[in-house]
């Protein structure tokens, strides 16, 4: 386990970023109401991988599902290279950034298809292959993506969260990711929440749960945190099990298969890796 800020120092750097008016407030107050899943997802793509069992069985409960999105996926060279088609050394902003549209399209898209409300479908805007370089910054100095040149949240097809909420993007730093995720998990109440896993191997999703974990923290969250493993193996332990029936594998391809779109051939292998008999989730618990 990571070394983490104690409490208070986390609540300090939150402060400045929830104006007491705003604390508890999304952009959309019709779109505010409490969830009973939330699937906090690195990158667009990882919510279907790791939790669409999960998000298919509570929407056939007439529950209410809502997706974060950390990132609009613009880092990653090979698929902005197959989109662009041009060679990864001649890749330039734009190209990333038409790489964050078409990925979060994905996502508008797979989910719609399930039930997910549109005002559940959340863009925080962060960078792609930075969270971890972020969350262990050791000053508030904000990141630059140096694939995009941003330091800041940015709209792509959805508006990002703190300009929606606030009326200003966020910088690049780690008292923003943790600011906007308290505010979210303290306005939409979920039940369950639902991220990427410590053991995993990919550095945006073991510094997405650092976040997910330390806000769950400040919010006060007393739900379920599950976590579950995109790339890398089980971690030990045991392990909550939710085998998925044919009729649910089946809807869980198409939504994979939504997400290949457009970037052949750096993603065609999703489906058939992640299309699983079950979905693996461990249970942590907050302290």
């Amino acid at each position: 386990m990571r070394s983490v800020l104690p409490l208070s120092g986390i609540v300090a750097l939150c402060l400045p970023l929830l104006p007491g008016a705003l604390v508890g407030q999304g952009p959309d107050k019709k779109g505010s109401a409490p969830l009973d899943i939330l699937v906090i997802a690195p990158h667009p793509d990882d919510e279907a991988l790791g939790c669409a069992g999960v998000m298919l069985r509570a929407l056939q409960k007439k529950q209410r599902v809502g997706v974060v999105l950390v990132t609009n996926g613009d880092g990653h060279r090979k698929a902005a290279a197959a989109v662009a088609k041009k060679p990864e050394a001649r890749l330039g902003p734009a190209d990333f950034f038409r790489l964050a549209g078409i990925r979060q399209q994905h996502s508008v898209g797979a989910l719609g298809k399930i039930g997910v409300r549109r005002q559940d479908l959340i863009a925080l805007g962060y960078p792609d292959a930075g969270l971890q370089a972020i969350y262990e910054s050791k000053d508030e100095v904000p990141y630059k993506q140096p694939f995009t040149g941003k330091a800041e949240t940015y709209a792509s097809v959805i508006r990002d969260y703190h300009t929606a909420a606030h009326g200003r993007p966020a910088a690049y730093t780690r008292a923003s990711v943790l600011a906007d995720l308290v505010e979210i998990i303290q306005a939409r109440k979920p039940r369950e929440v639902y991220v990427t896993s410590e053991a995993d191997t990919h550095p945006d999703h073991r510094a997405t749960f650092w976040f997910v974990r330390d806000a769950a923290k400040v919010a006060g969250y007393r739900g379920s945190l599950f976590t579950f493993i995109v790339h890398g193996k089980p971690p030990a332990g045991p392990a909550h099990r939710v085998v998925l029936t044919e009729a649910e594998r089946g809807r869980k391809r198409a939504m994979i298969e939504e997400y290949q779109t457009k970037l052949s051939p750096v993603h065609d292998y999703l489906a058939q890796e992640f299309t699983r008999a079950e979905e693996l989730f461990w249970l942590v618990r907050i302290e």
